[in-house]
Order: C-alpha cells, then structure tokens, then sequence
C-alpha cells in the first residue's frame, strides 16, 4: 500500500482502508442523502452562487486546486457547516445569518476545506477500522459495495468526532486559504466568537422551555473556547493587521 505525504498537512497519510479515489465516490454517494436529510437545497441560485464563489476562491487557494469541490447551501434553520471526504461541503442557511462579512463566511468554508485537505474522515475512518469498530464493514469484499453499504451509515458518520487537534489543524488550515485568497484572517476568531455566542443563547433557549435542542455547529466542531484563542493567534502570526470591526 502506497504512503503518500498529505500537501496540506505535510504528514504521511496510511488510510489503507480508505483511498483518495474512494473518498470521491463515497461523497458522491451520500450527498443526495445529506441534502435529503437538512431540508432540501436553499432556493436562492444567487446567494447558492455566492458561497460557492467565496468557496471557490478559497479552494484554488488550496493545496488541491484542481479537486472536485461542491459547495452547497441547506435549507435548514439549524446553525450549521461541515464537509463530506470527496470535496462537498455544506453550509445551512441558519449559520448564514450569523456573518457579518465575506471574511467570516470564508473562515467556516475555510475550515470545512481543511478537513477535506487533511483528510480528517479517511483517517477518522481508518482508525475504526483498525480499533475493530467497522467489523461489520471488513467483511464486505472492497469495491462499490462497501462504498454503497458505507454511504448508507448516514451523514452522522462524518459529521461527528473530528478530534482536537483535527480541529485546530483546519482552523491552521482554514486561516492558511484566507490569507491566500486576500482575506481578513481575523474573520475566524469572530466568527467562533460569534457561534458560541449563539449556541449559549440556544442552549439558555431549551433550557427556560425545558426542551432538548437538535444538534449544531458544536456537536461537530468541539473545543470552541480554546479554538477562539488559538484562531486568535494563528491570525496574529500572519502580520495582517484586522479588518475594521
């Protein structure tokens, strides 16, 4: 099995149990699902065409510039954003709202691209398979069959568990592309800033009405307190000098 050394990480990648070409595959299967299951595609070709144009920006500012990305707007209040292996990355009109400019909105896709970079989902993949959790999936002969009976876990697969350093390495990552494509690296300590305002006030929300709330943005991206800091730093690191606020 070929090692190669990831151009965004400058690491060694071994995910035997989960190619490059298999990522694609495994996103162009689950995407329908995905959008299936947060409402539906948000129907606005021209804010479609915004994120999409923020993130492509952000992209060709990657190490993969000639990769498949799909940038997607959700049709759901839920504030939001992540990425499946394959370059699709998904951000709901609920998180939307919550930017006060390009510079923050690119910080989120900036992220979500880090994780499709690094790889995070293939890693996080493969080291189930080695821990003997996919047992169920080894016995499957490789092929589109495993892929098919993998894109059927549902999109919970991916969008949980993203350890703290997987974190901290896409925000690295995230703040690297927006310096790259000409934007306000400060733009990710605010918009972190600006999440976990909102989840405290959601979570004061279900609590004064006794309810549980569905799962947002920090189910899937951990560590928001010490990821405002470190954002904060990286962002210092780079020289720029902050945007009006």
């Amino acid at each position: 099995l070929a090692i190669r050394v990831n151009p965004a990480t400058g690491k060694r990648d071994f995910t035997p149990f989960m190619s490059p070409g298999q990522e694609v595959q495994v996103g162009k299967e689950t995407h329908p699902q995905v959008i299936a299951e947060h409402g539906g595609v948000y129907d606005d070709p021209k804010i479609g065409g915004y994120v999409a144009s923020v993130g492509g920006r952000l992209a060709a500012n990657s190490e993969m510039t000639d990769y498949p990305f799909t940038f997607t707007v959700l049709n759901s209040p839920i504030v939001n954003a992540f990425a499946l292996p394959g370059g699709y990355v998904y951000v709901t009109r609920g998180i939307l709202a919550l930017f006060n400019d390009e510079a923050e909105l690119a910080s989120v896709l900036g992220h979500e691209i880090g994780h499709v970079t690094a790889r995070h989902t293939a890693k996080r993949y493969n080291q189930s398979m080695f821990a003997g959790l996919g047992g169920a999936i080894l016995g499957i002969a490789t092929g589109s069959q495993a892929l098919s009976q993998l894109a059927n876990y549902g999109s919970q697969l991916y969008l949980l568990g993203y350890s703290r350093d997987q974190e901290y390495q896409s925000d690295e990552l995230g703040i690297r592309y927006m310096i790259k494509a000409g934007y306000d690296p400060f733009g990710s300590p605010d918009m972190l800033r600006a999440l976990l305002a909102q989840d405290q006030l959601e979570t004061l929300i279900a609590q004064r009405q006794n309810s549980e709330r569905p799962p947002e943005f920090f189910s899937t991206h951990p560590n928001t307190e010490n990821r405002v800091q470190r954002a904060t730093e990286l962002a210092k690191t780079t020289g720029v000098q902050p945007g009006p606020r």
